[in-house]
């Protein structure tokens, strides 16, 4: 269970203005960065404040942007290989709090292997910190000022979207659905998914609890959600087929397709840049 618990944890912390000086930044002495990057989120960083080209590992399940090189080693951050990460002689290492402390000792051992540097992001709780994390990864890559105009450019994203829903309320409560099988997971409080519903003004039916724990159906069936909104990357037939096999949740509201929300999973589970994008995909299910 608690293997599990990691897992979609980590998974989940798995649009912006472009950077116009796509330059490889040079280090001082003239060698160019050479950066590994351990989560998909941060990959999407890296790659929007312009430094696609300094990326020479990344994971086995980032996917974007679309124009990540064939060549690009890739790295399972569930058994990460010590050998190859060396052998990229990387500069910078970007790794992720929540998946950092299985990793570290091989982390460090590369780092002082090789001299790199090595960064790990905090996970995101709210939006907020996704600012943050922008901040910290750009003074890390020497792209302090792109990353200070991608920052802006995102709240005021998030603001212009306030403002076109903040007169829209819904009684309605949303059941976040992380995990269906073996497991029913959500997501609470202290998740930034939890903080795109409370910025939207919709209720989260989980709204009590905290982190992304295991429910029973027993539980969703008590708080009677109305909206489902799902991070499975499914169908709206598969997700209700999913909701149906559930003991007690045949016929529910939320296996009906009106009331289903099916974003793109990594633009609501993954705090990156993309994730307005996310932000407008549920206010437009929920109120349009």
């Amino acid at each position: 269970m608690k293997k599990l618990c990691i897992l979609l944890a980590t998974i989940l912390l798995l649009t912006a203005c472009g950077n116009e000086n796509d330059e490889q930044v040079q280090m001082s002495g003239g060698e160019e960065m050479r950066i590994i990057s351990l989560m998909p989120s941060n990959t999407e960083i890296i790659a929007e404040l312009g430094e696609t080209d300094s990326l020479v590992g990344i994971t086995t399940v980032d996917d974007y942007p679309e124009n990540l090189s064939e060549d690009l080693t890739r790295l399972d951050t569930f058994a990460l290989d010590e050998e190859a990460m060396t052998a990229l002689n990387p500069t910078h290492i970007i790794s992720h709090a929540s998946g950092h402390d299985a990793n570290a000792d091989i982390i460090t051992r590369a780092a002082e292997s090789t001299g790199a540097e090595v960064l790990v992001v905090d996970d995101a709780e709210e939006i907020d910190e996704i600012y943050g994390t922008i901040t910290d990864i750009g003074s890390f890559i020497e792209r302090e000022e792109t990353a200070k105009e991608l920052s802006e450019s995102l709240q005021q994203e998030v603001e212009e979207i306030r403002n076109q829903y903040g007169g829209e309320e819904t009684e309605d409560k949303t059941l976040i659905l992380i995990s269906t099988a073996p497991d029913i997971y959500t997501a609470g409080e202290n998740t930034f998914i939890d903080d795109f519903l409370d910025t939207l003004n919709i209720d989260n039916a989980f709204e009590d609890v905290t982190g992304y724990p295991a429910v029973t159906s027993e539980d969703v069936i008590a708080r009677e959600p109305e909206i489902v909104l799902s991070t499975l990357g499914i169908s709206n037939e598969e997700l209700t087929h999913a909701l149906d096999e559930i003991s007690g949740l045949k016929g529910a509201a939320i296996t009906e397709k009106e009331n289903q929300c099916t974003p793109d999973p990594n633009l609501v589970s993954r705090p990156g840049p993309r994730f307005t994008e996310g932000l407008t995909a549920i206010a437009e299910c929920v109120y349009e």
